[in-house]
């Protein structure tokens, strides 16, 4: 992955003197296209302002990231309402939970723009410490990480507007075609549903993946897919932005977990992550950040370790 740093000095800018300065917190994005492009300084958010550095959970912190002060993040910031650039500035729910995390732990957080498909891997190549945003947690993703779950998720069908082809479930889906970003958990339901098609004895779907989400929407948009199954949220923000011209339809569907994943030998980080989460559960911030994005609904009372068990 190649990445070109675009060096934004931290006096010439007063909105990012505290992302740029070493143990108080902050969040930088490398990265507008996945695995290319720059990086881009973002002003903190101000959720977030009252946040104070959580010496228990700073102390569980593997040394090299508390001596670096930088703690490293891949996600795919495509994505709103969870991760996305806006005016050259990062901004949603995970870009408020990031940058609480970064100031609890005293740590700066530098986001590199992921697709999903190249998460595990860029963990398992420590290209970053941790994979967040909109990333959920899957049995068979467990196999080779460990996330600490702090969002409860779900899935919903979004397809044209006026849905010109009536589905509603799953099972409408036979025959039809479905996309979603690749390596999402959209793309992996789709798959599955399409092999439940074939046992039924009805047509397998036509499952078409999309580098990001944006490129998806764009798709269902243009009419090159009938439908396509994605995390709630996304949908619901998505709709809000053209309703005029796609629609959520059903009821959700594969409610889970989205977590930040880390290395299973990185046991130190889980810990810390998991003290930081807990800490913002508690002082009430992370409830700020989900009411100020209207999903209240995907609050949890507590953090949970590999929380999806089927």
């Amino acid at each position: 992955m190649q990445k070109s740093k675009l060096i934004v000095p931290c006096l010439a800018i007063a909105l990012l003197v505290s992302a740029c300065s070493p143990g108080t917190g902050g969040t930088a994005a490398t990265g507008q296209t996945p695995g290319t492009g720059s990086s881009v300084q973002v002003e903190n958010a101000a959720l977030t302002s009252s946040v104070k550095v959580n010496e228990s959970a700073r102390k569980l912190l593997p040394a090299a990231i508390r001596d670096a002060g930088v703690l490293k993040v891949g996600g795919e910031t495509s994505l709103p309402p969870y991760l996305f650039l806006k005016e050259g500035k990062l901004t949603g729910i995970e870009a408020n939970i990031m940058d609480a995390l970064g100031k609890s732990l005293g740590l700066k957080v530098e986001v590199t723009n992921t697709k999903f498909a190249a998460m595990v891997t860029g963990l398992a190549s420590q290209r970053f410490d941790v994979a967040m945003s909109d990333f959920s947690d899957t049995v068979e993703r467990q196999k080779q990480v460990t996330f600490i779950d702090y969002t409860q998720s779900g899935q919903i069908l979004v397809v044209a507007a006026g849905n010109p082809k009536g589905i509603k479930t799953l099972a409408d889906l036979c025959g039809k075609s479905a996309a979603g970003p690749s390596g999402s958990l959209s793309v992996e339901l789709a798959k599955q549903q399409s092999a439940k098609c074939a046992a039924d004895g009805k047509a397998k779907m036509d499952v078409q993946q999309y580098p990001t989400g944006a490129e998806t929407q764009l798709a269902l948009q243009n009419g090159r897919t009938d439908a396509m199954a994605i995390d709630y949220a996304i949908g619901s923000y998505n709709v809000e932005q053209v309703p005029d011209k796609i629609e959520m339809t059903g009821d959700p569907f594969a409610l889970g977990f989205h977590g930040a994943a880390v290395r299973p030998a990185d046991k130190d980080l889980q810990a810390a992550l998991e003290a930081g989460l807990t800490g913002l559960i508690a002082d009430g911030t992370y409830k700020k950040i989900l009411d100020q994005w209207k999903v209240p609904q995907m609050a949890m009372d507590k953090v949970l370790i590999n929380g999806t068990k089927k």
